[in-house]
């Protein structure tokens, strides 16, 4: 029955001057006035997936796998291997293999913003990959008394670093994760920054959340994109709400392209060293993998968007999810046809 009475004081709230904390006024705002964006829309587990071919210059696999990093090894279609995709020795025993990249922001007191999980099959020469919005409702730490904490993958990294990350997303999905790669915020703005930023081409005007400031406001058009606002484009295109889950990939290719034509390998392995894995560097240097195809997997069909107050002056906004739609989920991360 509380639930059920705070629920209701969310959905029935337009007139009151509440005021929430800065990192989630705008979200809690919404949701209050929005209500009808709280239903769950009951749809059938059908994922509209993007499929996107390696083509030229474009190693998508590199990008995906350690998120903006290129192939340092001449190649057309096979680039060098990423923590996730790579181990010492490479393992040849399982269908496939696991990774997680995760964008976190020191300034930002160690939030984790952007969450790939990729899954690859070395027999389709095929990458998946499921971005999972910072705000999902996720196990992430263990209570004094032992029970599980619940709160926003946001906080994850706090309660145990990048292993904490791993394990919450794991849970969460209900699926081994064999690499993980944690990439500060700050590390791929200097990147972006070393590249003179990123041209991209938007179809309408859009105001979407950012992270070190309240919200960004992009023109249609071409617009010249700093490092946290390329991220925070990529969060956008994870809820696939104000900006197409399409994006996700076009952003990735966007700054693939830049930086295999503009940052000289030295400079990127310099980055690669201030990049949290569990693989060695020498690891995925000498490793390579083919890859043909890559599909994404969008959550948008089975998010469900739920506000919270917390008191007169406070309130979080999460999304959550259904069992059985992460066990889809997880399924076709894990079915290579």
């Amino acid at each position: 029955m509380e639930d059920k009475r705070i629920r209701d004081q969310i959905f029935n709230s337009s007139d009151q001057d509440l005021r929430f904390t800065k990192e989630d006024r705008n979200k809690v705002f919404e949701q209050i006035h929005n209500p009808e964006k709280n239903k769950a829309q009951k749809k059938s587990f059908i994922f509209s997936k993007n499929l996107v071919p390696l083509t030229v210059s474009l190693l998508v696999v590199g990008l995906c796998l350690f998120l903006f990093m290129p192939s340092i090894l001449p190649s057309k279609v096979i680039n060098e291997s990423s923590p996730s995709v790579t181990r010492e020795p490479v393992v040849g025993e399982t269908e496939f293999l696991t990774s997680l990249i995760t964008v976190k922001s020191i300034e930002m007191e160690n939030r984790i913003y952007l969450n790939l999980l990729l899954t690859y099959s070395k027999d389709k020469k095929m990458v998946k990959i499921v971005s999972i919005p910072h705000d999902t409702y996720a196990p992430i730490g263990i209570n004094n008394d032992g029970s599980t904490m619940y709160d926003k993958l946001l906080f994850a990294y706090r309660f145990g670093g990048a292993e904490n990350v791993r394990s919450t997303v794991s849970k969460l999905v209900d699926l081994p994760i064999d690499y993980y790669a944690v990439i500060d915020l700050e590390t791929i703005s200097a990147l972006i920054d070393a590249m003179d930023g990123i041209d991209y081409d938007l179809q309408e005007d859009i105001r979407i959340r950012a992270i070190s400031q309240v919200a960004f406001e992009f023109d249609k058009g071409t617009n010249h994109l700093n490092g946290e606002e390329v991220v925070a484009l990529m969060m956008a295109a994870t809820e696939g709400i104000s900006l197409e889950e399409e994006n996700l990939l076009n952003l990735m290719n966007a700054v693939m392209n830049k930086t295999e034509n503009e940052i000289p390998p030295t400079q990127l392995k310099e980055l690669f060293s201030k990049i949290e894995a569990n693989v060695s560097l020498n690891g995925l240097l000498q490793n390579q993998i083919e890859i043909n195809t890559i599909k994404t997997i969008p959550l948008s069909d089975g998010m469900v968007s739920e506000a919270e107050i917390l008191s007169s002056t406070e309130g979080k906004h999460y999304y959550k999810f259904g069992k059985d739609f992460l066990n889809s989920v997880s399924e076709e991360l894990t079915i290579f046809n």
